[in-house]
């Protein structure tokens, strides 16, 4: 799903990220610094630079003065970035329904236990002899009974 939002909107997985963070952010009623982007992707100043100018120049972002410190810059998306956002994720959210609709209840309830036992498989755990696979497939009721016996 990312990658094909990053593709209509033409993007990297970067750029991706940090308008994620931004309109995230702005949601909350906070203003970023170049610095929150660069802290929170990891990334260098320079290449912070580099990806605010993209957001801007590609109308996603605006820099303005940082209304806690004039001396500083904040960056806020743009309407066009929330309104391009909501639309691309908005179609594919409702073909994701419609896919899922044309299943029956029992089809659906099957994909459901194959993707947490698919999860849990992938899931890393320190505890000896804990067997993701053989906890996940068994009914809770069954492995509820089977933890409190120490089986």
């Amino acid at each position: 799903m990312r990658a094909q939002t990053r593709g209509s909107m033409g993007m990297n997985e970067t750029d991706m990220s940090a308008l994620r963070f931004l309109l995230a952010a702005h949601r909350k009623g906070k203003i970023l610094r170049q610095r929150d982007f660069a802290e929170e992707l990891c990334i260098s100043n320079a290449s912070v630079s580099a990806l605010i100018d993209r957001l801007c120049r590609d109308g996603y972002a605006d820099r303005v003065v940082h209304p806690a410190d004039r001396r500083s810059v904040g960056i806020v998306p743009t309407e066009y970035s929330d309104t391009e956002v909501r639309g691309t994720l908005h179609k594919m959210h409702e073909r994701m329904i419609e896919a899922a609709g044309t299943l029956s209840e029992s089809e659906r309830l099957a994909t459901a236990k194959f993707l947490n036992v698919m999860i849990r498989s992938v899931q890393i755990t320190d505890e000896p002899g804990h067997s993701a696979l053989r906890d996940s497939t068994m009914p809770q009721s069954t492995a509820s009974s089977r933890q409190g016996h120490g089986t």
